[in-house]
């Protein structure tokens, strides 16, 4: 069955087309727009009328390119930003007739989980995902299609970034800072998540410093999934992206340019819990939050 999964994140909207056959997923069609629907909702918890606006119309394309595609069933998610707003019925309503489904933090975590697992089926487990997005980052333990332990934290690229990082590049200060914040939201989780075999890095952050460890032009998905990184490599790659000034990283071959305001706030994250839970490397996967949808909604 050819299916179909839109995913409304707080900064980007993402579609994926694929043929699903029991649990194997094969993609047909991948989009990306950069519409950032979470701008500022993390100190208002309100969404503009702009932003609104830009990711109603990248639904609505990618609603059509599906449909062209072939897609018999197509579902559209929401997740962190759509979450918090206070007036996320506004968005809701200017979709109509195009139907929502806002995730909790849990759902996502775990549709996360099982969309690598399907996605990579050879891990060695215990498996750790850490899927680092705009607005909140997930970290799920399991083996096999089991989760063991699961949690969605309120930090992400554009979050860390609104909130600390305001120099062009982010000074000593706004950088430490960023990082005690994660760590106060890893720290009581620790415990329960350590001492895994296999841990798989997913989302826009992960992807990103993938393709930039790899200097791809253009990105290749193909190339991207199953790429390693070691905790030193995501470290380096962490640190010479936030010292770099945005001009100079929106030259960065494998960087999005529409991401590179937001990388370091979202490279900080993803280094910050891989030193803290201990993980000697990271893979990285194309499977995520898209795959588990089409696959279990």
């Amino acid at each position: 069955m050819r299916r179909a999964a839109i995913d409304v994140g707080t900064h980007s909207v993402r579609l994926l087309v694929a043929d699903v056959d029991g649990g194997t997923v094969r993609p047909v069609l991948r989009r990306l727009e950069v519409t950032r629907l979470g701008e500022s909702v993390d100190r208002t918890r309100v969404l503009l009328p702009q932003a609104i606006g830009r990711t109603v119309r990248a639904v609505r394309e990618f609603w059509r390119a599906a449909q062209e595609a072939g897609a018999g069933d197509v579902v559209v998610v929401g997740t962190s930003a759509v979450r918090e707003a206070q007036n996320r019925s506004t968005l809701l309503r200017d979709l109509l007739p195009l139907r929502l489904r806002v995730l909790t933090g849990q759902e996502e975590a775990e549709l996360a989980y099982l969309g690598v697992r399907a996605g990579l089926p050879g891990l060695d487990d215990p498996v750790l995902v850490v899927d680092v997005g705009g607005g909140s980052t997930e970290l799920v333990r399991g083996r096999k299609d089991r989760v063991e332990h699961k949690v969605s934290l309120p930090v992400g690229s554009v979050r860390l970034s609104e909130r600390y990082l305001h120099t062009d590049p982010p000074v000593e200060v706004e950088v430490q800072a960023a990082r005690r914040e994660v760590a106060e939201w890893v720290r009581p989780h620790r415990e329960a998540l350590r001492g895994v075999q296999t841990a798989v890095g997913v989302g826009g952050t992960a992807t990103s410093l993938a393709a930039v460890d790899l200097s791809l032009e253009p990105y290749d998905p193909d190339r991207v999934h199953g790429h390693r990184l070691s905790a030193e490599r995501v470290r380096a790659l962490a640190w010479g992206l936030c010292r770099m000034p945005v001009g100079l990283r929106r030259t960065v071959p494998g960087l999005l340019p529409e991401r590179a305001d937001v990388i370091c706030g979202g490279a900080l994250v993803l280094h910050t819990a891989v030193a803290l839970l201990q993980l000697r490397e990271l893979v990285v996967s194309e499977s995520d939050l898209l795959w588990g949808v089409v696959l279990h909604l």
